[in-house]
């Protein structure tokens, strides 16, 4: 089929879906699909600066790059791949800083599901505060609206929600405006699509990678602490880490208020590179302690196999693959190097962790090399950014 043909066949599609079911707006009838610049569309709710920034010493380091690349080549190489912004802190200083494409210092990046580790944040420092007795707390507590989906939901816990493996069923493709992720994202109604949700099977049985995850999370942590995520982030988490720009948090819609907790933090990159040079610091900042150091070990280990041999217990994704790593609580864990010779049954988590959005959004940490890097992207490219990071970590310890 030509791109014109194809181009005919879509719009049809979207005009049609628009006439029929009222699910998709005309903004994204013209763009097809998520990106980078769809805050710009939603209602977002605020987060302020912190008054006095956190300040990053700026160093300039002759990196070691991976691939053997010159500065520049990387630079052409990493603009070529949709880069917009590539921060590398080490040892808490600015050793690069580049933007391409027309993205600045002061631009606004999303997260898309960096957000989502966020999320894990947000509710280590409230369990912390006592606003949620802990995560095995049954989700019906705080959504008690879903017994009326179905009685089954009172078995589904928290630590459920944040490993992914709750037994709800929900369909994560980004390539259809027919899916739950899609639905979640664009709904003017976030509490309407989870009225809709329905159990597949009983959770811990299986990891599979959803937002409806994430979002019952966020809608439980907003019942909890009596405000939304966005205003709790900035009193708990993004001024005291010392945010030099403004933030925001995309909602379903003015009307509703709901954070999209699962994806759609709207920032800047050097703030995200903040957030994870805080992470790198066992969530402490100036002695004072921001995230719960225990928290922060407990959400980015890697599932125990707990005496079960059974390695899909271990949230491997990808297994064996070029995108392998194991899921946390809304964390990523790399993997130790393998060069393909380790068997998927024996492959040990690393020290590094990230987290990771739609489109190639990351903030990767690692504790060895002392390092973070923050990459947003107006796409992936062919790469794999995860273990492009981690070697450029090994290559600079």
């Amino acid at each position: 089929m030509s791109r014109q043909a194809w181009r005919s066949v879509s719009l049809a599609v979207a005009l049609a879906l628009l006439a029929g079911c009222q699910t998709l707006p005309s903004w994204m009838v013209v763009q097809r699909k998520a990106q980078v610049t769809d805050y710009q569309h939603f209602d977002n709710a605020p987060i302020a600066r912190a008054v006095s920034p956190w300040a990053l010493p700026v160093q300039s380091d002759d990196l070691r790059w991976p691939r053997g690349q010159s500065p520049a080549e990387m630079a052409a190489w990493a603009e070529a791949n949709g880069t917009q912004a590539l921060l590398v802190l080490q040892r808490g200083r600015v050793v690069y800083e580049g933007y391409f494409n027309g993205f600045a210092r002061d631009s606004i990046g999303t997260s898309f599901s960096v957000a989502k580790s966020f999320v894990s944040v947000l509710l280590g420092i409230a369990i912390a505060e006592g606003r949620i007795a802990g995560i095995d707390e049954p989700i019906t507590r705080y959504l008690p609206e879903l017994l009326g989906n179905d009685p089954r939901f009172v078995a589904i816990t928290l630590r459920h929600l944040l490993k992914m493996r709750s037994g709800i069923a929900f369909d994560e493709s980004y390539d259809t405006p027919f899916s739950e992720a899609a639905r979640f994202y664009l709904a003017s109604s976030l509490p309407a699509q989870v009225a809709k949700l329905h159990i597949a099977g009983p959770p811990d049985q299986a990891y599979s990678y959803q937002s409806g995850d994430t979002q019952l999370l966020a809608m439980a942590l907003e019942r909890a602490i009596g405000q939304r995520l966005a205003a709790y982030a900035q009193a708990r988490l993004w001024q005291p880490m010392g945010a030099e720009f403004d933030a925001s948090w995309s909602l379903d819609s003015a009307a509703s208020g709901v954070t999209k907790g699962f994806c759609c933090l709207n920032a800047r990159a050097i703030d995200l590179a903040r957030f994870g040079q805080l992470v790198l610091q066992g969530g402490q900042r100036d002695g004072r302690a921001i995230i719960p150091a225990d928290w922060l070990r407990a959400s980015t280990a890697a599932q125990s196999l707990a005496g079960n041999t059974d390695i899909a217990r271990r949230n491997v994704e990808a297994r064996g693959g070029r995108y392998e790593a194991f899921y946390a609580w809304q964390w990523r864990r790399a993997p130790l190097p393998s060069n393909g010779a380790t068997p998927a049954e024996a492959i040990q988590p690393g020290p590094d962790v990230y987290a990771q959005g739609l489109l190639g959004q990351y903030v990767y940490v690692a504790p060895k090399a002392e390092m973070v890097v923050v990459r947003l992207g107006t796409r992936r490219g062919d790469v794999f950014w995860a273990g492009w990071m981690g070697n450029l970590a090994r290559l600079n310890p």
